[in-house]
């Protein structure tokens, strides 16, 4: 990475500063991590190359297509990254690689990062077919990138793309609004973040209607950002009666010994991915429609084998089998349980319906099991080849 100023240029040029020595071998290592990552992303693109090549030899249209979905998970493994991660990180480097030589060579001699690439890459992908707009991208925002943060190198990406081909612009916000959702992100201490990716439009009628109403509210020693997020949660769980809704599936474990009061425990959702502290775990119990699901478990803790007749697991034995796992099967894959599809491992009638046998995998992996093209439980896969 260029680091071209300087806060002491002002001093004596025979005098050694050792600040700037030590910011020389910051900047010299920013420049040797770009390479690598740079000989990374190549070695990647060439191993997608390699297998989608061995892919190509097979007969079938759908097992051809699992095998080249099974690339990413094979590369997610090594990587230990989520399959979505290494899809786009393979993409943005594709284009950046194939169409954009100037940013490419920038990249390989450690003059801009894997972050900035990524960017770049991204915004590529927004793009026509238009030979010309890809070559004034390379051109402009290689030398730009080298000298500028991440966040001024997307805004001014932004302000590039819908200057270079005003025409699409409706085409790409259509595609871009076809990609709106809501998720949310598990933060410590019983606190989690609410994101949701909407027209521009809407977020800005929803903020505004938020600020006006909590600009009625009375403080009461909160900061007005608590009051924006309390009147937030009052509107969406508001009821024809003005109570807040309740009975919602909240899945986690929770202690018998936290529930009396005994000790603090925190309850933990299936999935893992967030804790509820004891005393909002107690108020929860309290909530009228809360429903909890007793799960037997042994002295240390392992959830006691139950085997049924036929098939298809009973409600109650894939609730068990959903909070034994949390996610999906797959090593580095986070989708969870309650949404994936219940396996048996050693396949029916063979293997029996229960809870040593039965594991949740998402619909993908289940899929690609089924195919023969990987085992999620030895995170295996098959050569194409």
């Amino acid at each position: 990475m260029e680091a071209p100023y300087s806060l002491r240029s002002w001093g004596d040029p025979h005098v050694v500063d050792p600040g700037e020595v030590i910011l020389e071998r910051v900047a010299m290592r920013g420049v040797e991590i770009a390479r690598l990552q740079a000989e990374t992303a190549a070695d990647l693109l060439e191993f997608e190359d390699l297998r989608a090549g061995e892919a190509a030899h097979l007969v079938h249209p759908n097992d051809r297509a699992l095998a080249e979905a099974a690339i990413r998970d094979e590369l997610s493994l090594t990587l230990v990254e989520p399959v979505a991660l290494v899809y786009n990180r393979l993409s943005q480097a594709r284009i950046v690689r194939d169409r954009l030589p100037k940013t490419w060579r920038a990249f390989a001699s450690g003059r801009i990062d894997a972050y900035r690439v990524g960017l770049i890459g991204a915004a590529a992908h927004k793009l026509s077919d238009d030979d010309m707009s890809f070559i004034e991208l390379d051109h402009k925002l290689a030398d730009y990138a080298a000298t500028h943060t991440g966040s001024q190198l997307r805004a001014k990406l932004n302000r590039f793309i819908a200057r270079i081909e005003p025409d699409h612009a409706a085409a790409r916000a259509r595609a871009e609004h076809a990609r709106r959702g809501v998720w949310v992100t598990h933060d410590d201490d019983g606190m989690s973040q609410l994101a949701a990716y909407l027209s521009t439009i809407d977020a800005v009628r929803i903020m505004g209607t938020i600020t006006t109403r909590a600009k009625g509210e009375p403080a009461n020693g909160r900061t007005f950002d608590a009051i924006c997020a309390d009147v937030f949660v009052d509107q969406l769980l508001a009821t024809a009666d003005g109570s807040r809704a309740g009975g919602a599936v909240i899945g986690v474990t929770i202690p018998a010994t936290t529930l009396a009061g005994l000790d603090e425990q925190p309850g933990v959702s299936f999935d893992g991915q967030f804790t509820l502290p004891a005393d909002l775990v107690r108020d929860l119990a309290h909530e009228p429609g809360t429903l909890f699901h007793r799960i037997i478990t042994d002295p240390l803790g392992h959830i006691l084998d139950i085997t049924e007749l036929g098939r298809f697991p009973s409600t109650k034995l894939r609730i068990a089998v959903q909070i034994k796992d949390g996610t999906c099967r797959f090593p580095t894959c986070s989708r969870p349980a309650q949404a994936c599809d219940l396996d048996h491992q050693l396949p029916h009638p063979r293997g029996p319906t229960s809870g040593a046998n039965l594991a949740p995998l998402c619909r993908r992996h289940h899929q690609m099991k089924t195919a023969g093209i990987l085992n999620p439980y030895t995170a295996t896969i098959r050569d194409a080849a």
